[in-house]
């Protein structure tokens, strides 16, 4: 009996033990558990992000977007918010738009905007990727029932050029062609011009969410826009009107602030400037004051591309050039020797780089209008130097445009009549402009042009083969006062569109942009001439 005794004495002891163990184990647990939640359960931000409470009126894409912004800025906040969306046709806080669409047709319609009277008469298209959702609130903001709207699928740019479609704007790309919405171009504004969803939060800690950035897509300050024109000759029987309204800024008083509007602002110059400079039929020079009509069209680029810079003299060329550069402008495709025309200008701004190369067709390679090793001139054309200035540009930019000094067009008959044979390509003009967007250029630009010509998209490189006259006193043919303002638009050099904006001058001699009417009229000319050139 004492040895069964001494046994159960011994067993309360071990179960003590165990109990203890056990225990320890429980309070280790507890203890890993309590840093593996902190360590790698929800963070503030998460718990915050769990606390949005999302209506049907948002769809799955946009809720992510939301979360996705929340958690990469770090917010957090204390209690419930309450979030929904709202469509408009404008917005003042970019940071809370989650998606926008814009009102794009085929590239070459003539149509450059759309109203909303005008949407009831014509097919508009929604990509088939939008929800049913999304396209009845749109219907809504453009005053049409949500079965006119539309799903499609497939390329955008083989929509109609009787279409309007309306597209996510991350969408958008040179391919087709953004319109204006009620007088507005989204691409200008950012604020007007298309259909904006905004989310809207509210609750007590919606106060929390006031500098949440949503807005991941292009903004004005990312955008790079460039304004290119025609031909600028400041000369002749603009001299004359000169001397009577005594303001070289009444003939940029009706478009200057139209092409300042841009970061960069080009033009082809091609008469030199000349204090004392008489009037001339065919050796042309402008008055020094001139100059002022640039300034005031806000030009900061000049192509010295021109057959008429060295007409009076290379010396007037080289003073004029001198005279850019004291104003802080930037010249390209001519220079004050062979060596400086031949650089390119690498425009580099808003984290785009754009390379600008220009070439005098006519007058190379040894005529009057070319630079000389010491004298200044035009850049002369050659394939082969064109060839290897394309890939060395190509390694300091994104994007490469080349313009040309190319021949113009002698057709003008007698009498203020059209004459479609100038607006096609002339002479051997397309085999050439394709050519060199063969050797690796960007776009192609033909800056000599007295009268508009034709455009086309060749293997994917868009080529305008003549943008007509920007200032000029060429009254006689009413296609000689036309001209074309082209306005890029580039997001990390790559080129999201670009406008047409078409303008005319009179005997006034004060170009202005043209109404819709012969903005339309032109268009359609142009793409009659396009059809007749094969191109």
């Amino acid at each position: 009996m004492r040895e069964i005794y001494a046994v159960n004495r011994r067993m309360p002891q071990k179960s003590n033990k165990k109990l203890l163990k056990f225990c320890i184990f429980v309070v280790a647990l507890l203890v890993i558990a309590g840093l593996s939640y902190k360590l790698f359960g929800p963070t503030a931000v998460e718990k915050a992000v769990n606390q949005l409470q999302f209506d049907s009126s948002i769809t799955e894409a946009e809720k992510q977007t939301i979360r996705g912004a929340l958690l990469k800025q770090s917010i957090t906040f204390d209690g419930r918010i309450n979030v929904a969306v709202k469509t408009s046709l404008s917005t003042e806080k970019t940071s809370a738009v989650l998606s926008v669409y814009v009102p794009v047709t085929n590239k070459y319609s003539s149509r450059q905007k759309i109203t909303k009277a005008e949407l009831g008469g014509t097919s508009i298209k929604v990509p088939a990727e939008v929800g049913e959702n999304v396209r009845t609130s749109m219907a809504e903001m453009l005053g049409l029932s949500a079965s006119k709207l539309v799903a499609f699928s497939g390329s955008l740019e083989k929509i109609s050029d009787t279409t309007v479609a309306f597209i996510p704007v991350s969408q958008l790309s040179a391919k087709v062609k953004l319109l204006a919405y009620e007088g507005a171009y989204y691409l200008d504004s950012f604020k007007k011009g298309a259909i904006f969803r905004n989310a809207e939060f509210t609750g007590g800690s919606a106060v929390s969410l006031d500098n949440l950035r949503l807005n991941t897509l292009a903004t004005k300050d990312k955008t790079l826009k460039v304004n290119m024109t025609g031909v600028t000759a400041l000369t002749r029987v603009m001299m004359r009107k000169l001397s009577s309204v005594d303001d070289p800024t009444y003939f940029s008083a009706k478009i200057g602030k139209f092409l300042a509007d841009a970061d960069i602002t080009h033009t082809s110059n091609e008469v030199s400037f000349k204090k004392g400079c008489t009037f001339s039929n065919a050796v042309f020079c402008a008055p020094s004051e001139m100059i002022e009509t640039l300034k005031d069209s806000g030009v900061d680029l000049v192509e010295l591309t021109g057959n008429h810079n060295n007409d009076v003299g290379n010396q007037y060329n080289t003073s004029s050039i001198k005279l850019y550069q004291s104003l802080g402008w930037n010249t390209f495709g001519g220079g004050l020797n062979v060596a400086e025309a031949s650089k390119p200008f690498i425009a580099a701004k808003k984290q785009s780089k754009i390379a600008f190369l220009g070439y005098n067709y006519p007058d190379s390679p040894s005529g009057g209008a070319i630079a000389k090793t010491s004298t200044a001139g035009a850049n002369s054309f050659d394939f082969e130097k064109i060839k290897t200035d394309i890939a060395s540009a190509k390694q300091q930019a994104g994007f490469v445009i080349v313009d040309i000094q190319f021949w113009e067009c002698y057709s003008y008959p007698d009498g203020y009549i059209e004459m479609p044979e100038c607006d096609l390509p002339i002479g051997s003009q397309k085999d050439v402009f394709r050519k060199i967007a063969d050797l690796g250029a960007d776009m192609v630009i033909g800056t000599q042009a007295h009268q508009p010509q034709t455009y086309e998209v060749y293997k994917g490189k868009p080529i305008y083969y003549g943008l007509g006259n920007l200032y000029f006193e060429q009254t006689q043919w009413p296609g000689t006062e036309r001209g074309i303002i082209l306005s890029h638009y580039f997001v990390d050099s790559k080129l999201l569109q670009t406008k047409l904006s078409l303008t005319v001058y009179d005997e006034s001699l004060q170009t202005r942009l043209m109404n819709n009417t012969g903005a339309v009229y032109l268009l359609e000319r142009l793409k009659t001439a396009r059809i007749n050139a094969g191109l």
